[in-house]
């Protein structure tokens, strides 16, 4: 992965974050398959995740701001095993 890509449309106040290529997208997937919720799964074709989508996200225009932590997964489960 070389970046992420967050993009905001306030138009439809949908919120988009991306670990890979937007154009590589195939579809969405509900977070939980059984009900129908406002965050999905952006998936490849390969049913690699590729992102999420959060809909109905509102902010006020020039609110959106990103705070970014990176900690080693693996040091993070075994902290709280």
């Amino acid at each position: 992965m070389e970046k992420i890509k967050i993009r905001f449309d306030p138009t439809d106040n949908t919120l988009q974050v991306w670990f890979a290529d937007p154009q590589t997208m195939a579809y969405l997937s509900p977070l939980q398959e059984e009900a129908n919720g406002d965050l999905h799964l952006i998936k490849n074709e390969a049913g690699e995740v590729i992102g999420f989508e959060c809909q109905f996200y509102q902010i006020k225009p020039g609110q959106l701001t990103v705070e970014l932590e990176t900690a080693p997964l693996l040091a993070t489960l075994l902290e709280h095993a």
